[in-house]
């Protein structure tokens, strides 16, 4: 089974964790040197060679290991990552409880750090086994108290008592925190869903349905557009228009269907000629409309002459193998038409193009 990587929020909260765990080992460290020196000369037991050596040297060593073994796998192995804090947790605090005389009855309250990390994960897991151990651990600590020493008993019993409050707050914490998460996903899904839908509605106001080019709105609104960036930063651009000859007939011989799927390849045709800089639109009807920038006039008139020469030569099988014709009236943009002089002259010359045989293209 395929394990996905941590994600960036899982790897945080893992480095936050393991910066808690150094901080914690100083604190520990500091407070045992702060105790031992403090109780130096009344308790010598708690300051010799001997204390220091089996009682804060070797088992803070020990705990440097661990946290160094974490920080190997943290970076090597970050899929063991978490899995491994919460191990280390218990064992961490395992080696502090034993290491800490029994004259410290606060001790066992040491078993909140694995706890805590529990409840950072937000698994119930992670809590429930914690929990447990915690349960063995205050279990074995009463069964070991000597029945006449009453007060450490109620000590331990009200430790117990914190602990399970700490553990009952943990698994309400962790629901709390999934009930959240999962609001949160919900909110960001239903955002994501609105933008998608507000994507497709974009695309329908600005799409021709029927030919998936852009629709007679967006083509005004673009062409406005490049005119207007034509005051600051000129370039060439050429407008052209096409309308296909005797649509007409086509509709009235085979049906309107034959005449849909007609416009359709005419659409395709034009979109496989022309560049990704240039513009095609279905103006409306059997007219289409084509901007194209960044060329000079004879390299714009060469791509409308495939494009002309293409539909002519595109046989249309639901038109019994026949094919159809356009007629093209194109206009150079000069740098001081306007958006109306600009159609207006590319519509005359497609006028032209119509009154002067079909089939061809004329350029104003």
């Amino acid at each position: 089974m395929h394990i996905p990587p941590p994600t960036p929020r899982q790897t945080y909260w893992n480095r936050l964790i393991l910066n808690a765990f150094w901080v914690v080992l100083l604190v520990y460290l500091a407070t045992e040197i702060v105790v031992s020196l403090s109780i130096s000369g009344e308790r010598p037991d708690f300051s010799g060679k001997s204390f220091f050596i089996n009682n804060i040297l070797i088992p803070d060593l020990i705990i440097l290991g661990c946290l160094l073994i974490l920080e190997a796998i943290h970076k090597w192995r970050p899929l063991l990552s978490e899995l491994s804090i919460i191990i280390a947790s218990h064992l961490i605090a395992i080696l502090m409880i034993t290491n800490i005389s029994n004259e410290f009855h606060v001790k066992p309250l040491i078993m909140l750090i694995p706890l805590l990390v529990s409840m950072l994960y937000l698994r119930n897991i992670y809590l429930k086994a914690s929990s447990i151990l915690c349960l063995m651990y205050m279990i074995l600590l009463f069964l070991s108290t000597h029945a006449s020493d009453y007060m450490v008993r109620v000590q331990n019993i009200m430790i117990a008592l914190i602990l399970t409050g700490a553990a009952l707050a943990g698994f309400g914490i962790i629901a709390r925190g999934r009930e959240l998460m999962n609001s949160l996903e919900n909110s960001l899904k239903s955002e994501q869903d609105l933008r998608i839908q507000n994507i497709i509605m974009d695309r329908l106001s600005k799409i021709d349905p029927l030919t998936d080019l852009y629709n007679h709105k967006t083509f005004h609104e673009y062409l406005g557009w490049l005119i207007d960036h034509q005051q600051s930063n000129p370039f060439p651009m050429q407008l052209a228009i096409l309308d296909i000859d005797n649509f007409k007939k086509v509709n009235d011989q085979y049906g309107h269907w034959v005449g849909d799927i007609v416009l359709r390849q005419v659409a395709a045709m034009v979109l496989k000629h022309i560049g990704a800089d240039d513009f095609a639109a279905r103006y409306g009807g059997e007219e289409f409309v084509v901007i194209l920038t960044a060329k000079k006039l004879e390299d714009s008139r060469r791509i409308m002459t495939r494009i002309l020469t293409a539909i002519a030569e595109m046989p249309i099988t639901e038109m019994d193998g026949a094919s159809i014709t356009v007629s093209i009236g194109m206009h150079d943009y000069t740098g001081t038409d306007s958006k109306s002089s600009t159609f207006q002259q590319a519509d005359d010359a497609l006028y032209e193009a119509k009154k002067s045989g079909k089939n061809k293209i004329v350029i104003a």
